[in-house]
């Protein structure tokens, strides 16, 4: 059997060759394709305003921008939003984290909201896309 010893000429160059396949590996890995490559954007625009959504896949890309549609245009979501930021729970979140709480801080905190929001409005959304109201595009880059 032939065995490469430790003070073989050998033995230095494939340690060093080792050494630079796992550098290359590790910086080829480091130059791949990263999550804003592959990224999606959903716009929902509706008499000149639009509402912008972003995911890594098209479906979600869109139910994203019609989240943002919802709670600016759906007159339940505002009246639940307008509701949770009265309430005793908004002055709570607003004393733990020093700030008035956002629209999207009343979906994320409140059940009900996200609910209405992400399953009935933002749904609605999507299967009424251009047929008339408003119109819903997706494009991934």
């Amino acid at each position: 059997m032939n065995q490469v010893k430790g003070n073989s000429p050998f033995a230095g160059r494939t340690n060093l060759l080792i050494v630079i396949m796992l550098l290359a590996i590790a910086a080829l890995g480091c130059l791949g394709p990263g999550t804003n490559d592959s990224s999606c954007e959903g716009t929902v625009s509706v008499n000149g305003r639009t509402y912008e959504g972003k995911a890594k896949d098209e479906e979600q890309a869109g139910l994203n921008a019609c989240n943002k549609f919802c709670l600016a245009e759906d007159d339940r979501a505002k009246a639940m939003v307008r509701d949770w930021l009265a309430s005793e729970a908004a002055k709570e979140f607003e004393r733990k984290f020093k700030r008035k709480p956002t629209n999207e801080d009343a979906v994320i905190e409140d059940k009900a909201i996200l609910d209405h929001v992400t399953r009935n409005c933002a749904a609605r959304c999507k299967a009424e896309a251009n047929k008339g109201r408003h119109t819903l595009s997706t494009n991934c880059h």
